[in-house]
């Protein structure tokens, strides 16, 4: 059984794990609709009420298929989220295509923070999802470039702020992979909940130094992507990738270029991988995974109300499942705290 938690204090609820759809986009692979129908059906099946998409996976394929599984299934039993930010336009030749592997050629999505820009992405969703309202609806990435963030501050922002009032969206949020801004999105005082990949997980928790204090004392729910941090959190090795960027000797200069977050001064290639087995030492000396360690660290932390986990097979749904279900002990998590493995300040119990 999946258990539910609230969002912000909202009479909203959501499934523990979410299943996050980029997969279904095509990224990093190609999955035929056959797969994706299969691995919704079994996320469903296994008691998974929440379903995270966004215009940007596969140029709105993700949102297609989606919207064709749930359009079956009563409207209030599931919740969906959903994002904008990006509007999906046709092209001649897809760049998106080259990222989400099966996505349409003639599809492309361009970043647009504006009031109007919004409105048009909310609508173009709902029509692929086959909808009438989304639940949650995330501002997606903006900062991406040194002008979005005030342009969603003038624009997106009051869009999604007008929707909700005409109850087209239950729920604001907005989807980033670094603390600092949403540090600052959260006194706008409007945002119910943050998507927040990969600051706070089994290797990073630097969320817990301003960003959990500031969700906290203002009911902002955090809904956690990236629990793998890109991988590293499964098998750490130099092949494997942490934010989105391979850990070889490149890695601090190709993220800062990447634009996902600015590492700090002190981080490297070699730290991350020498905490990362740190940890998984200590999982192997407890018979257990970093994987089934990385999925049910979160939750100690009664902020976060979910952690979308990106699948593209019925295996991979059953598997982390399976990972939530079989609790670790506290003696575990007792000791990863004592070792300095974890920021003294997680939440263990």
């Amino acid at each position: 059984m999946i258990e539910k938690r609230q969002i912000g204090n909202l009479d909203l609820y959501v499934t523990e794990i979410g299943i996050g759809t980029a997969p279904l986009g095509g990224w990093p692979i190609a999955v035929d609709e056959q797969k994706a129908l299969e691995t919704l059906e079994t996320a469903w099946n296994k008691g998974i009420r929440y379903f995270d998409t966004a215009p940007l996976y596969g140029s709105g394929m993700s949102e297609l298929r989606v919207g064709n599984f749930l359009k079956n299934k009563k409207r209030e039993d599931f919740v969906l989220s959903s994002k904008v930010g990006r509007v999906i336009v046709d092209t001649d030749q897809s760049k998106a295509a080259e990222k989400f592997i099966g996505s349409p050629n003639d599809k492309d999505s361009n970043f647009d923070f504006s009031y109007d820009g919004v409105m048009k992405s909310f609508e173009d969703s709902l029509n692929r999802l086959q909808l009438d309202k989304i639940d949650i609806l995330h501002l997606h990435d903006p900062d991406n470039h040194p002008d979005h963030f005030e342009q969603a501050r003038s624009g997106a922002i009051k869009a999604m702020i007008k929707l909700k009032e005409e109850g087209m969206v239950t729920a604001l949020g907005c989807g980033l992979n670094q603390n600092e801004m949403l540090v600052e999105l959260a006194k706008e005082g409007c945002f119910d909940c943050f998507l927040l990949a990969g600051r706070y997980t089994l290797l990073d928790q630097t969320s817990l130094e301003k960003l959990m204090p500031i969700c906290e004392n203002n009911n902002i729910s955090l809904i956690l992507g990236g629990v793998f941090n890109s991988g590293i959190l499964i098998d750490p090795s130099p092949e494997s990738y942490f934010d989105y960027t391979k850990l070889d000797s490149n890695w601090f200069e190709n993220l800062t270029k990447s634009l996902v977050r600015i590492p700090k001064d002190h981080e490297s290639a070699e730290f991350w991988l020498n905490k990362a087995n740190s940890i998984k030492n200590a999982c192997e000396s407890f018979d257990t995974t970093l994987k089934k360690a990385a999925i049910q660290f979160p939750y100690f932390n009664r902020t976060v109300s979910s952690c979308i986990l990106g699948m593209n097979s019925s295996n991979q749904v059953i598997e982390n499942i399976d990972d939530y279900n079989r609790k670790l002990p506290s003696s575990f998590w007792q000791y990863l705290k004592d070792n300095k493995l974890i920021d003294e300040r997680s939440k263990i119990i």
